[in-house]
């Protein structure tokens, strides 16, 4: 080989070596990029992800928490839908939910699961975070939407059992590949069920503070209470508000007679036929000895006058039965009062506190007589009329 060709084949060596390196650059230069655009992306991914996990534990109730995950998270994220069950075996979440976020209208962002068959799936349910194409045979009961392609499932473990699954889905089949930001996921998982979990236990305080140990209907401090919240709410929606006012007659008697311990047997028999007859959203309270009250929102005077006649028969229908020995005949007596609607009533009267307290002591005015008038029956005072007086005051009369 000639001088002039070796130099020939050694310059086009050292040109391959140089476009080699120049794609190697290229090649290195692309990979850096994309890992410097996907590092880019985890961290505004992780940004988002710590966002929403502050809003979550910033939740001061359950109805909060409930909205931030259903509502903020979706939005924050561009979810095209999402879920939340939770185990619900002895039906104690039904007591500490809104009935708001239970039934909505927006499709089912919310189950309680109480039913044997739902609870074994959720119990068996993988720990881990899973992603994938969305399957209607596998995924149906916990996403029950024909347009999702692909969703995250996401178990919510407290002291190694699951209290429930947090769902993500989407209408694009690439959004939750297999494996795909399971770390964040499965942080947020731990967050969102440590947050939910203690969320429920304030509920569960807050709610033990509100119920009569004995009766287990809700106590005076409920009642007094919710009395201003749906007097308000009764202002805005034009509909009338009723109260009852019951006593157990000859109460004093079946202590004195059989004991405090059969007394308090009584009591709790009584309550629970009086709950029998009343709707999810009334409000029964004990008010206090052997007496309750009880709040009707959106009943006028006529309704408010038949549930105390179901109150009482329901009471005496049948005798209360402690043991053998000791089989009871109860009655109880009733007032009822009602607060019309407001366009039935004097504009310039504005005083829910001075509403509420008027509304029950007609009622408690009316128990008296019905007392007086032989017991076990209802009188009803009427409606609470309102007019207005010399000045700016007003009064109350039935």
């Amino acid at each position: 080989m000639s001088h002039s060709d070796r130099s020939i084949k050694t310059q086009l060596i050292k040109n391959q070596d140089s476009q080699s390196l120049q794609s190697e650059n290229i090649q290195l230069k692309a990979q850096f990029n994309r890992l410097l655009n996907n590092a880019h992306e985890n961290q505004h991914k992780l940004k988002r992800f710590e966002e929403i996990e502050f809003k979550l534990m910033a939740a001061e109730s359950i109805e909060q928490l409930l909205r931030i995950i259903r509502d903020e998270y979706t939005t924050l994220f561009k979810l095209d839908d999402c879920t939340l069950l939770l185990e619900d075996e002895d039906l104690s979440l039904r007591r500490l939910i809104p009935k708001s976020l239970q039934h909505t209208d927006d499709g089912r962002f919310l189950t309680l699961l109480n039913f044997p068959v739902e609870l074994e799936k959720l119990k068996y349910l993988p720990s881990q975070i899973s992603t994938g194409a969305y399957q209607i045979a596998k995924h149906q009961w916990l996403m029950a939407n024909s347009r999702i392609e692909s969703i995250a499932v996401m178990p919510l473990i407290r002291r190694g059992k699951t209290i429930g699954v947090f769902c993500c889905g989407s209408y694009d089949r690439e959004r939750f590949q297999s494996h795909a930001a399971c770390d964040f996921l499965q942080r947020l998982s731990f967050i969102m069920a440590v947050c939910i979990e203690n969320a429920l236990n304030l509920e569960r305080l807050k709610l033990s503070t509100m119920t009569d140990a004995l009766t287990q209907v809700h106590n005076r401090r409920f009642f007094d209470q919710r009395l201003p919240e749906e007097l308000a709410r009764s202002e805005r929606s034009l509909n009338a508000v009723s109260c009852l006012f019951l006593d157990i007659d000859h109460f004093k008697s079946v202590n004195d007679t059989y004991g405090h311990g059969v007394g308090d047997d009584v009591l709790c028999q009584v309550a629970q036929r009086i709950q029998t007859v009343l709707r999810t959203h009334d409000v029964l309270a004990r008010y206090g000895g052997e007496e309750f009250a009880v709040l009707l929102p959106d009943t006028d005077n006529d309704e408010a006058m038949m549930v105390a006649q179901r109150i009482i028969f329901g009471v005496n229908k049948n005798r209360i039965v402690i043991d053998k020995n000791v089989i009871l005949t109860i009655t109880i007596s009733a007032g009822v009062s009602t607060l019309m609607t407001e366009d039935s009533v004097d504009d310039s009267f504005r005083d829910v506190e001075e509403l509420g307290m008027k509304l029950i002591s007609t009622a408690d005015q009316a128990l008296y007589d019905a007392k007086k008038q032989g017991r076990n029956r209802a009188i009803n005072a009427g409606l609470l009329a309102l007019i207005e007086t010399d000045g700016n005051s007003q009064k109350a009369q039935c």
